[in-house]
């Protein structure tokens, strides 16, 4: 008899409820072979029990290494066979639908003059203009494409520096000209296309990070510092959220890193990366505020303070404020949230009177869209204030979604219009002059009657730091 006949048969020794697991997988032979490719299988097993209920008990459906079905044991029933548990099937079913969902997606984002490898274009082409729908389009492809993201992104960043290298200097006094036009849209095309390819990296498969850490092992600095460079609050937020996802293993890279490196953004980074890293991961979070904390915070008062290196100081205070984050993470998220929703009212301003998009007040604002508005907010790196506002939206970023960081389309339309070359000269301007020193704040937190870090002229007590930030 044929395995498969013979399975149907044997489905009378599981529940009616069962039965309706086992046929799901039966007819979808697909899902069958995307779990057993992404599931740890001893080399010589030819059978493999898919667990309907108790990993011990059964009952369980049995099919070759390749997906053949072979038939279904009702509980209590022996075998021998490597056992795939229920919820490590369901969990890979929920990600093989998310992914369709998404090929469903692409499908209704392709013009009909364009082919699925012309979606991949619009990393370069469309910049900061870059959508939710194209992000989840791509996304569809992303258990096909490896590490090429990674490499991509890597080659982009050098490509940044080699252009935005001649560009800066005098950047503050450049006048831009028809001519000059073309270069400021390459160069800001390949700036953030170095932040897509960053999220594309980090939203892939566990098989597909892995792929990233066995490339990056023996680089010095971190694996998404590349990302970071690009040098706005957005950029270091998404190598935070790539770092969290390349996951625990990454954690040692993180912590040398942030000891050994004299360059500030890159302590910025490496201490992003390990905070996101404990965010997302619990069981790393004690470890991660032992590694905060070994980094001494040198205040104005500390009794070292005159022979301190300005990078220690630099360091210690980095630390000090992430750890901060990390003991009031909601409290931090609900802050963050605040301003998201201060920032889509301003964005809304200049759009009609009656338009979904306008708003009144901050309470109108979803959930939604300030947390995208937080985001994706490209703040000078350079400003302490800006800095201190990118830290407090960490446990945002770490717990966030990869679509999360762009908004849809109907929403960059509406706020953002056209793409004008003055964007990409005032990002230009970040890296006009080397700065001396570090500009990191050095004190844990604005005191409370300090101007708040959000710009707004107010005293922080009257606006960030007060009991209205929470949104109601």
């Amino acid at each position: 008899m044929p395995h498969a006949a013979h399975f149907l048969e044997r489905l009378d020794r599981v529940t009616r409820a069962q039965t309706e697991f086992a046929l799901e997988l039966y007819r979808d032979h697909e899902a069958v072979k995307y779990v057993l490719a992404r599931v740890h299988l001893p080399e010589k097993a030819e059978r493999v029990a898919f667990a309907i209920d108790d990993v011990r008990e059964g009952p369980f459906v049995i099919v070759t290494r390749d997906g053949a079905f072979v038939t279904c044991l009702g509980v209590g029933m022996k075998h021998d066979h490597h056992v795939i548990p229920r919820p490590q099937t369901d969990a890979l079913l929920a990600k093989l639908a998310d992914q369709r969902a998404r090929k469903e997606v692409a499908q209704r984002e392709l013009r009909p003059d364009e082919e699925e490898g012309d979606l991949f274009q619009r990393i370069v082409s469309r910049g900061s203009r870059f959508a939710r729908e194209d992000f989840v389009a791509l996304s569809a492809f992303e258990s096909l494409l490896g590490e090429s993201p990674y490499l991509a992104m890597l080659e982009m960043a050098v490509e940044a520096l080699r252009l935005r290298a001649p560009m800066a200097h005098g950047a503050h006094k450049v006048v831009i000209k028809g001519s000059s036009k073309p270069m400021f849209e390459k160069l800001d095309r390949i700036e953030w296309s170095v932040a897509h390819l960053m999220m594309l990296s980090g939203a892939a498969e566990r098989r597909n990070l892995d792929e990233i850490l066995d490339t990056t092992k023996n680089t010095t600095g971190t694996p998404t510092y590349s990302c970071s460079a690009q040098g706005g609050t957005t950029f270091f937020l998404r190598a935070a959220w790539a770092a969290a996802r390349l996951g625990k293993g990454v954690l040692p890279v993180y912590k040398r890193s942030l000891a050994e490196t004299d360059d500030w953004q890159q302590q910025l980074d490496a201490a992003l990366g390990l905070a996101a890293i404990g965010m997302r991961h619990a069981s790393t979070l004690a470890e991660v505020k032992r590694i905060l904390t070994s980094h001494p915070f040198i205040g104005d008062d500390h009794p070292d303070v005159a022979t301190a290196r300005p990078l220690d100081r630099t360091r210690g205070a980095i630390c000090a404020l992430l750890y901060d984050t990390l003991e009031h993470a909601e409290e931090r998220t609900a802050t963050s949230l605040a301003i998201g929703r201060d920032y889509a009212v301003l964005c809304g301003q200049n759009v009609p009177d009656g338009h979904p998009l306008k708003f009144e007040k901050p309470e109108q604002v979803s959930d939604d869209l300030a947390r995208t508005g937080m985001l994706s907010l490209d703040g000078d790196i350079h400003d302490a204030r800006v800095q201190h506002m990118m830290i407090m939206a960490l446990p945002l970023a770490a717990r966030a979604e990869a679509e999360h960081f762009y908004f849809p389309r109907e929403v960059v339309r509406a706020w953002f219009g056209q793409w004008t070359p003055e964007e990409s000269l005032e990002r230009l301007k970040r890296f006009a002059e080397k700065k001396k020193a570090p500009t990191v704040n050095t004190q844990r937190k604005p005191g409370r009657n300090d101007p708040c870090f959000c710009g707004s002229g107010k005293k922080y007590k009257k606006c960030h730091g007060g009991p209205q930030a929470t949104p109601g």
